[in-house]
This record gives structure tokens, sequence and C-alpha cells, in this order.
């Protein structure tokens, strides 16, 4: 049964769009048939991370220059995944990141409806199993339409005031509103005292934060040095598999299908 996933966070830095790309390729390489989509469309980068220039941009199938299937790039062979693997890309140029912060909202909600649309296709015609969306951070309309579009939301975030009270809002006054949608978080990138394993305080800390968001926390993922090093320049999923980040995503990939 097909799923669509929704990465999101209330801020940027935290580590949405490489955990967004590794869940893809995870699920592409463990036999699934995977569409990540990048709705980053104010940031794109997944472009970055996979080293591709389509002939197609999300950016042409949501303004209706071109269907879904001509915006979707198949990656499979390049990278020799037991699943389909393909990837929408958004134009990083900055005329269209221009061109997308002024939409209005009833381009938004065309785009949308071009969007369900296109779930269907790429579920009946490109047998996809996991639409994984990753998304711009906190409240625009892309990010709501793929939300809308979702059977459950990945939300990311860090172990900061800032990002505990945004992540709050975020659940109370979206997800709750598009109908309680079903939410795991990551809490990315933690400097914990103890290598491996949580302190007291910080297990007491996730219990807090559990019951504030009235969401399950699925994961804890420490900050990783190297991974901090060498930014967008491999995806740990298909370069470095034994990675530990990639473990516990490993971890996450089954978590979801239980949300």
């Amino acid at each position: 049964m097909s799923r669509a996933i929704t990465v999101h966070s209330h801020k940027g830095g935290t580590g949405k769009t490489l955990i967004a790309a590794n869940l893809a390729a995870i699920y592409a390489k463990n036999g699934r048939s995977v569409c990540l989509l990048d709705f980053d469309l104010r940031a794109p980068s997944q472009h970055i991370l996979f080293k591709t220039t389509p002939k197609y941009w999300l950016n042409d199938f949501l303004e209706g220059i071109c269907d879904i299937k001509s915006a979707i790039t198949d990656l499979s062979e390049k990278y020799g995944s037991k699943g389909r693997f393909f990837v929408g890309f958004a134009n990083p140029s900055s005329k269209a990141i221009r061109e997308m912060m002024i939409k209005d909202r009833r381009w938004e909600m065309e785009a949308l409806k071009r969007m369900i649309k296109a779930k269907d296709t790429l579920y009946s015609d490109s047998k996809v199993d996991y639409l994984i969306f990753d998304t711009s951070p906190g409240i625009y309309y892309s990010s709501i339409n793929a939300i809308a579009c979702s059977d459950a939301v990945l939300l990311v975030m860090k172990m900061d005031e800032f990002d505990i009270e945004g992540t709050e809002e975020l659940i109370s006054g979206i997800y709750d509103a598009l109908g309680r949608k079903k939410t795991g978080i990551i809490v990315n990138r933690i400097i914990s005292k103890q290598q491996g394993t949580l302190t007291e305080d910080e297990a007491k800390m996730i219990k807090e934060l559990e019951s504030t968001f009235a969401r399950p926390i699925i994961a804890m993922i420490p900050c990783f040095c190297d991974i901090q090093l060498t930014g967008g320049k491999a995806i740990y999923a298909l370069k470095n598999p034994e990675h530990s980040f990639i473990e516990i995503l490993e971890e996450v990939s089954q978590e979801l299908e239980q949300l």
C-alpha cells in the first residue's frame, strides 16, 4: 500500500534535507519504489546532493508546463538500487525562487490539485511505494500542501527552546487543523554527555517533549562530526550504509510504517 510522507521542520538547520534524501535512498536500496520530491521551493538543495540537473523542474510541473512523469528523474541505474528511485528537483535559480515566493493562494490551490492528481499517477503508473516530500521549514503554502497530501509527517527538530516552542506551534496550529496528522518526531544533532546513551536528564526531557507534543519521538540522532564536515557531498545510505546515522534511519523507516 503506497504512502506519502512529508519531512518538515519549524526552522532551517535541523538536517531535514539530509534525512529526507537518505530515508528515500534506504527505501530504494531495500527494494521499495520511491519518489523523493524537493518541495523546498525557496531553498532547493536535493540537486546538490544528487548532482543532477533535470530537463524539467518540479516548478515546471506546478506551473502546468509538463506532467509529473517529465518532472522526475529515474536514478535507479545510477545508484544501483533494488527498487526504482525517482527524484523530482526544484529549480535553484534565483529567478525561480523569487517567482515561488510571490505565488498567491489561488495559485497554491491549483498546485495542490495538481499534486493530488500527480500522487495518484505516481502510485498507479510508476508503482511508487513511498512518496517523500522534502519541504520548506515553517508555515509556507507549499509545505502545507505537501502535508495535506501526505499520510504522515516526519518532523525534525533540534533540542533548543526556539525549536521546541516552534514545533509545538506547528503541531497545534497546522497538523491538528489538518485532521490531527499522524506525526513522528526526530530530535537531531544531539550533543549528549554520554556517547551512545541518554543521561537521566535527557531521558526525562524526551518524556516531557512527548507529553507536550502528544506525538511520539521515534528517533534521537547524535551530532555526527563527520557528516557535518562533509555537508552535502554524499548520500550516506548509498556511500556508507554501515554508518550509525544510517542505522538509525533504517529504524526510522520501519517506525514510519507503524504511524
